[in-house]
């Protein structure tokens, strides 16, 4: 006999999967993989211990009018989204939660030309925190860095990442898509519909 919340969970599990679905076919796929792992590789030292009990990544959230490829969330807080293009013509865009004293500490080094840098008002990360807005090729530039030479934003990055895992878990680790996780973390893609979470 089947109960009422293995049925839910079917559903949400049949739902996150048709989003995957939907984002795999779409132009962008392979992009929003190489930058939710980018940042995952950055901010988070073990990444595959703290899935979904520390970190979730969501596929086509309806946030925000559903304009998002991917959100990535710790502890009560949004760290890394990645926003639709609005035209072709447009690149896609994104923003990054980091610490602003590692930021501000770096100087000259970190290099935010193609970068907007604003205040963030989460209360899960303090006082020690800024919002870095730009397109995905100038996020992913600046948070990989060059080789042998400092990557501010990646620092930054992991210096809140670092403090938001060590606080009780994600309050959104029922968003959580395995789907796109799975291909985030270069494991393959779950196939039974009754794949809720890792």
């Amino acid at each position: 006999m089947t109960s009422v919340l293995q049925l839910e969970e079917l559903d949400v599990s049949t739902d996150k999967r048709a989003r995957f679905d939907e984002l795999a076919v779409g132009t962008y796929v392979e992009q929003v993989i190489a930058a939710n792992r980018l940042y995952l590789t950055a901010a988070i030292g073990d990444p595959l211990g703290t899935e979904r009990s520390y970190w979730a990544l969501s596929c086509l959230p309806r946030t925000h009018g559903g304009n998002r490829f991917s959100t990535l969330s710790m502890s009560t807080m949004e760290t890394f989204v990645l926003h639709k293009p609005v035209t072709v013509d447009e690149a896609p865009t994104g923003f990054v939660v980091v610490s602003r004293r590692v930021l501000d500490a770096a100087g000259p080094a970190f290099d935010a030309d193609d970068l907007e840098v604003g205040p963030s008002k989460y209360a899960a990360a303090g006082d020690d925190q800024c919002h870095v807005r730009g397109t995905w090729p100038a996020l992913t530039r600046a948070l990989a860095g060059r080789l042998g030479e400092r990557a501010p934003l990646r620092d930054a990055a992991r210096e809140l990442a670092t403090r938001l895992t060590r606080g009780t878990g994600t309050s959104y680790s029922r968003y959580h898509n395995p789907y796109l996780a799975a291909r985030v973390l270069g494991r393959p893609v779950p196939v039974d519909a009754g794949a809720g979470g890792r």
